[in-house]
C-alpha cells in the first residue's frame, strides 16, 4: 500500500468520501435536529396563541410546513369492520397494519390520531335530512326529517369519527418535499385499500377544519382561500387560533382553557405485558369528545440492535453485581430479583424479534385530549378514558406543566413535542388498532336504521359504493319489504330527479308509489295494460349489432321462461332457430316500417323448416292468442313517470318470468335514456330468485346486471329464498360483485349459506340468525359491515312502509268505519 509523506498508508479515497458522507449526513441530522428543537422552546416560550400554534404554513394542496425543514401531509382514512371480523380477516389486517408502520423509515415521523367530534348541539332535533321543495312530497319529507331528529337525540354518542394518518419528512425547502410525501401518500393509500380502508388526502381546507375542530372545539370553520394572502394580510392560522389559551387555568397545570372550553391532554404511560386489540377501540368507543394521537418514529434496524444489546450489557453487568453481592453475603447467588431477571428475559426476547422475525423498534407516544364546557365535565370525562384505559392494562397519566406540548402534539401535524416515550416494536404498535364500533354515515345517505351497538344513524348513500347494485334478502315477516319501501322513500326524497321502478310480483308496492305521484301498471288478463318485447323506442342511437346482440338474450331468456323443463337449458339448435327468428322479425317489420310483435315472431318460428322451430312456436303461442296476449300489442307502457310500480300479482308463478324479462327489455332501454340524460335509475326487483330457474335466464339477467352498473343503473335484488339463488353460480358472483347487501332474519339454512358466501364471523352470523327482532339486521355497504335495528314511529310513513296483513286490515276497517261515519253524519244534517 503505498505510504503518504508522513510515512502512513494513504486512506483509499473511497472509504475518505464515504465517511465525509456519513459525517455530513450526522452533521445535517444535527443541525435540523437543533433547530427544530429550537423552535419547540420558542412555541414553549410563547406569549402569543397565535406563535404557539405548533406549525408555520399550511398549503391549499394539504401539504403543512410544520417546522423549517419538517414538512407534513396527512390521509382520511375509513372505518372497517376489524373487531366483529373473522379471525383470519383479523390477522390479515394485522399484518397490513404491521407492514403500513414498517414501510415508513427512520427518516419519518408517523401520527396515527382518532377524533370522535360531538354533532353541534344546534343540528340535533332540527337537521334537514329531505328538502321539502316539492309540494308533491313535502308532507312525507317534513314527516321524515321530524323521525330522523328523533331518532338523532336517542345516538349514545352524536358523536362524527375521523381517522387521520399524518407523515412528515425532513427536507430542505417545499419543492424537495412533495415527492417524498407523494411516494409516502401513494404507498400508504395502497396498505390500505389492500385492508378495504378506501382513504384520500385532506386538502388544505379540510387540515385547517380538522385543526379548528380541536383548537376551537365546538366553533364551525369560516375559512376560505380568499381570505388569505398578502393583501389581507391573514394566515391560515388565524382562522384556526381560539381567543385564548389559559395554561394554568385556576392555577391547575393539569388541563387548560382554549376560550371557554376546558380542555386536557393524557399520555399514555405505562402498558401491560399484554395488549389486546381493543385498548386504544375501548377508548374510543366512549361517548365522549375525545381525540387519541400516537406518534411512531422507526429506529434504524441497526440503531435498534446495539440499543437493545447495550441494555442487555447492562443488565448483565447488574446481575453480576447482584451475583457478588449474594455471594459476599453468603446468599445463593442463583437467586435474582425477579424484575432484573424478567427484564432480562424481555430484552432478549426483542432482541430475537429484532433479529429473526422481522420486527422493528419504534419510539412511541400516545395522547389522549378531551375537552368540555365545564371543569367538572372534563373531569367525569377523564375518570372514564383512565377507568377505561386500565381495564386495558394501560395507565394514562396527567402532562402535568406540559400541556402546551401536548396540545401541538394531538394536532394532526405529524411532530411530536411531548418527550415521554417509550420503546415499542411492530407488534405491539399495530395491535392498537383503530378500528372501533363501526358507524356508517355518508354524506346526503339515506336512513336504514340504526346502529345497534350505539343506537347512532346508519345513513348509507349507494352512489358513493364503487359497485352500487345490491341485494336485500330475509324470512317472510323479518321486515325486508319494509326495508325496500323505507329506501324507496328515502331515493324519492333525496333525488327529486332519478327514476325508479319496481317489480312487484306480489302487488305489495303500490301505496307508496301512488303516494308519491307514481304510476301503477298491472299485467293482467283483464288488463289493458301491453308490452311489446321487440320495442327498441330508446336505444335508436346505439348500433343495429349492439341491439341485436342484447335482443337475442333476451328472446333466448323469454324462451327459457315459456319451457317446464326447469335447468337442463335451451339446445343448441333452439338457440340458433330463435336467433334467426329474432332477426328475421326485424328485418320484415323494418321493410314495412314499424316494430315487430310477438306475433311475428311466432309466425317466422311456425315456417321454419326444422321440427324445433314448430315446438318453440308452440311454447309461445298462448302469449301470443288468448287471455295472455298483452305481450302481443304495440307498447302503451312508457315508464314517463318518474316512479313506476309493475304489478305481476294476477299473473302464474310461470308467467311472472317471462313478464319480468319483458319489463327488463323495457327498464334497459330507459336506462340507456337515462343514462344520455344524466338521470340515475333505480331499479327493485322483488322475488328476484325466479329469474334463477333456467341457464338462459340467469345469463341474459347476469349480463342485465353487469351492463347495468356502466349506465347508472341500481338495481336491488330482494328474496325471501336465499338458499335457491345462491345455489347458482352466477347469483353468488353477482352478490360477490355487489357493494350494498341488506340481510334481515334468516333461517338456519339461508344464514349458514349467507355466512359462507360473504365470510362472516360468527358475531356478524349472530346478527342475521332467527332470534333477532324485526327490522334488525346487518348492513354491508363496501367495507362496512353494521348491526342495525329499526323501531320506526307509527304515522303516514309507517302506513305506507307497513307490509303486516293484520295491521292493514284494522287500517282499513278503521277508514271504512270512519267513511261511514262521515256518511251517516252527513245524512242527519241533511233537511
Amino acid at each position: 500500500m503505498p505510504r503518504d509523506r508522513k510515512g502512513g498508508s494513504a486512506k483509499e479515497p473511497g472509504r475518505k468520501r464515504g465517511k465525509s458522507l456519513e459525517r455530513r449526513v450526522a452533521e445535517q441530522e444535527r443541525e435540523l435536529t437543533g433547530r427544530m428543537a429550537e423552535k419547540r422552546r420558542l412555541r414553549r416560550a410563547a406569549k402569543d396563541v397565535y406563535s404557539a400554534i405548533g406549525y408555520d404554513l399550511l398549503y391549499e394542496d394539504g401539504i403543512a410546513q410544520v417546522e423549517e425543514g419538517l414538512f407534513s401531509q396527512t390521509l382520511a382514512f375509513d372505518d372497517i369492520s376489524y373487531q366483529s371480523a373473522r379471525e383470519e380477516s383479523q390477522r390479515a389486517i394485522f399484518s397490513g397494519w404491521c407492514q403500513l408502520f414498517d414501510y415508513f423509515g427512520a427518516e419519518s415521523c408517523v401520527q396515527l390520531t382518532v377524533v370522535n367530534r360531538p354533532i353541534p348541539a344546534e343540528e340535533i332535533g332540527t337537521k334537514r335530512f329531505f328538502p321539502t321543495d316539492d309540494p308533491s312530497t313535502a308532507r312525507y319529507a317534513a314527516e321524515y326529517n321530524r323521525i330522523l331528529n328523533d331518532k338523532l337525540r336517542e345516538g349514545v354518542s352524536n358523536l362524527v369519527r375521523d381517522r387521520y394518518l399524518t407523515f412528515a419528512v425532513g427536507a430542505p425547502s417545499l419543492e424537495a418535499a412533495v415527492p417524498k410525501l407523494a411516494r409516502m401518500r401513494g404507498d400508504a393509500e395502497q396498505t390500505l385499500a389492500k385492508m378495504r380502508s378506501s382513504s384520500r388526502a385532506l386538502s388544505g381546507t379540510e387540515r385547517v377544519e380538522a385543526l379548528n375542530a380541536l383548537l376551537r372545539p365546538g366553533m364551525p370553520s369560516m375559512f376560505s382561500w380568499e381570505a388569505v394572502g398578502a393583501r389581507s394580510g391573514l394566515t391560515t392560522k388565524d382562522f384556526v387560533c381560539p381567543t385564548s389559551l389559559d395554561f394554568k387555568p385556576e392555577g391547575s397545570p393539569s388541563c387548560f382553557k382554549s376560550g371557554d372550553t376546558w380542555c386536557q391532554v393524557l399520555v399514555l404511560g405505562r402498558f401491560g405485558s399484554e395488549l389486546s386489540d381493543r385498548c386504544i377501540a375501548d377508548i374510543i368507543d366512549l361517548p365522549v369528545p375525545l381525540a387519541i394521537s400516537i406518534h411512531v418514529q422507526a429506529l434504524d434496524k441497526s440503531k435498534a440492535v446495539a440499543f437493545v444489546k447495550k441494555r442487555i450489557a447492562w443488565m448483565d453487568k447488574e446481575i453480576i453485581d447482584e451475583q457478588m453481592s449474594a455471594v459476599k453475603k453468603g446468599y445463593d447467588f442463583q437467586i435474582l430479583p425477579s424484575e432484573l431477571k424478567y427484564s432480562k428475559e424481555e430484552a432478549e426476547d426483542l432482541l430475537d424479534h429484532l433479529q429473526n422475525k422481522n420486527q422493528r423498534l419504534y419510539v412511541y407516544t400516545g395522547l389522549v385530549y378531551t375537552y368540555a364546557a365545564t371543569r367538572d365535565e372534563l373531569d367525569d370525562q377523564v375518570m372514564q378514558i383512565v377507568s377505561t384505559a386500565r381495564r386495558n392494562s394501560i395507565e394514562a397519566d396527567a402532562l402535568d406543566y406540559r400541556q402546551r406540548e401536548g396540545l401541538n402534539s394531538v394536532l394532526p401535524l405529524g411532530h411530536n413535542h411531548v418527550e415521554v416515550s417509550r420503546m415499542m416494536t411492530t407488534a405491539q404498535v399495530a395491535i392498537q388498532m383503530p378500528f372501533a364500533t363501526q358507524e356508517l354515515s355518508h354524506e346526503g345517505g339515506g336512513y336504514y336504521g340504526q346502529n345497534k351497538q350505539s343506537s347512532n344513524l346508519v345513513l348509507c348513500n349507494r352512489k358513493k359504493l364503487a359497485s352500487p347494485m345490491g341485494f336485500v334478502a330475509g324470512k317472510p315477516g323479518s321486515g325486508k319489504s319494509f326495508s325496500v319501501k323505507r329506501e324507496i322513500e328515502n331515493t324519492i326524497l333525496a333525488y327529486p330527479d332519478d327514476e325508479i321502478i319496481v317489480l312487484d310480483p306480489a302487488g305489495e308496492y303500490a301505496p307508496v308509489v301512488e303516494a308519491n305521484g307514481g304510476e301503477c301498471i298491472r299485467f293482467a288478463p283483464d288488463a289493458d295494460t301491453h308490452l311489446n318485447p321487440f320495442d327498441l323506442a330508446d336505444v335508436a342511437h346505439q348500433s343495429r349489432s349492439s341491439q341485436m346482440a342484447f335482443k337475442i338474450d333476451a328472446f333466448l331468456a323469454l324462451s327459457s321462461a315459456t319451457m317446464a323443463e326447469g335447468d337442463q337449458g335451451l339446445p343448441e339448435a333452439d338457440k340458433s332457430i330463435i336467433s334467426r327468428c329474432v332477426e328475421e322479425a326485424y328485418r320484415e317489420a323494418a321493410g314495412e316500417g314499424r316494430v315487430p310483435l310477438l306475433g311475428d315472431f311466432h309466425r317466422i318460428l311456425k315456417a321454419q323448416p326444422e321440427r324445433e322451430g314448430r315446438d318453440i312456436a308452440l311454447r309461445y303461442e298462448r302469449y301470443v292468442t288468448g287471455a295472455l296476449a298483452f305481450f302481443n300489442h304495440p307498447s302503451n307502457v312508457t315508464f314517463e313517470r318518474r316512479i313506476t310500480n309493475v304489478d305481476f300479482k294476477d299473473l302464474s308463478e310461470n308467467m311472472r318470468a317471462f313478464g319480468i324479462i319483458a319489463v327488463l327489455e323495457c327498464v334497459r332501454n330507459r336506462m340507456y335514456r337515462n343514462f344520455e340524460r344524466g338521470v340515475t335509475t333505480w331499479l327493485y326487483i322483488d322475488e328476484v330468485q325466479s329469474l334463477f330457474g333456467h341457464p338462459s335466464i340467469i345469463q341474459y339477467f347476469s349480463r342485465f346486471w353487469a351492463e347495468g352498473r356502466k349506465f347508472n343503473l341500481v338495481a336491488t335484488g330482494i328474496t325471501q329464498n336465499s338458499v335457491y339463488m345462491l345455489d347458482h353460480e352466477e347469483a353468488r358472483n353477482m352478490v360477490l360483485n355487489s357493494d350494498f347487501i341488506l340481510l334481515h332474519k334468516q333461517s338456519p339454512l339461508d344464514r349458514r349459506a349467507w355466512a359462507d358466501l360473504l365470510d362472516m364471523s360468527s358475531q356478524e352470523a349472530d346478527y342475521i340468525d332467527e332470534s333477532i327482532q324485526v327490522g334488525e339486521g346487518l348492513l354491508i355497504a363496501g367495507g362496512a359491515r353494521v348491526p342495525i335495528k329499526d323501531r320506526f314511529p307509527r304515522g303516514p310513513l309507517y302506513d305506507l312502509f307497513n307490509t303486516k296483513p293484520d295491521e292493514i286490515a284494522a287500517r282499513k276497517r278503521e277508514e271504512e268505519f270512519r267513511r261511514r261515519a262521515r256518511g251517516r253524519a252527513g245524512e242527519e244534517g241533511e233537511p
